[in-house]
């Protein structure tokens, strides 16, 4: 197998060997054209639309994660009997590290 690849490696082109074209055609004629560039034109159109779609997407979840996160919270407070009193910061967090608990799951902005 080695040296079917060593054999590969080693063959070089003849020098005086340049590329052309078969007789007959044209160098235009094997271009991609108008039609190769408004569909690569198309895809490129929309993939920034499947890109900022998915962004508002995502955008929208967290969104969504901390107005839940914020609800449980106030409704801890308010079974706690705490009222309107701002929360022990230490006893925010899960981890007891102090900082607040943002959306993003193992690997969000708060991952350790």
């Amino acid at each position: 197998m080695f040296s079917l690849l060593n054999l590969a490696a080693t063959v070089t082109p003849a020098p005086g060997d340049e590329p052309s074209l078969r007789p007959g055609l044209d160098p235009t004629q094997v271009t991609p054209g108008l039609l190769g560039f408004l569909a690569t034109l198309f895809l490129v159109i929309a993939v920034i639309f499947l890109i900022r779609d998915m962004t508002r997407r995502i955008r929208r979840v967290r969104y969504r994660e901390m107005a839940n996160l914020e609800a449980e919270e106030a409704a801890a407070r308010k079974a706690s009997g705490n009222g309107g009193a701002a929360p022990d910061p230490a006893a925010e967090a899960s981890d007891g590290s102090g900082r607040r608990r943002t959306p993003g799951g193992k690997y969000g902005p708060d991952a350790p």
